[in-house]
């Protein structure tokens, strides 16, 4: 009985952790595969783009990203241009056959972005690192650091 009151103190831990407030991103039941495609079609009817978003709840840089994508500004800009994708890479042990088709952003560090046009072409990735540690940008970082670097590519 002990162990079971244990067992269900350490859980309620657990999820008050990660409930307190904490934006968790990635759908880690998900078929990326699937949800990729879903973006892809999509994207060729609304003539937008596909961002993939790789990256992990566990990763507090990946959370920092997925909060600021949800901030008015920011999804504002986003969804007028993109179809986004959240997709989970676990402890670089899932989803990694999409991470190596668009050139494996991820080996330098997570969150990473991956930019394809509406026909599933590869445009743009981050392959040095550069959102590794998006928890140190501001929101106003982010959204130049999108405009400088992503808006030439969609012109």
């Amino acid at each position: 009985m002990k162990k079971l009151i244990l067992l269900a103190s350490l859980l309620l831990v657990a999820s008050n952790v990660w409930s307190a407030g904490e934006y968790l991103p990635y759908d880690e039941s998900a078929n990326a595969e699937i949800e990729l495609a879903n973006a892809i079609t999509e994207a060729s009817k609304e003539n937008k783009y596909v961002l993939i978003e790789m990256g992990a709840n566990w990763c507090p840089d990946c959370r920092t990203l997925g909060r600021y994508f949800q901030r008015e500004d920011i999804k504002a800009w986003l969804d007028e241009r993109f179809i986004v994708v959240a997709v989970d890479v676990g402890e670089w042990d899932k989803n990694l056959e999409i991470a190596e088709r668009y050139g494996n952003p991820i080996s330098e560090g997570i969150p990473s972005l991956v930019v394809l046009d509406s026909e599933g072409v590869m445009q743009f990735a981050t392959l040095a690192g550069e959102l590794a540690t998006a928890r140190e940008m501001s929101g106003d970082d982010l959204i130049d650091w999108l405009k400088e670097q992503i808006q030439p590519i969609l012109d």
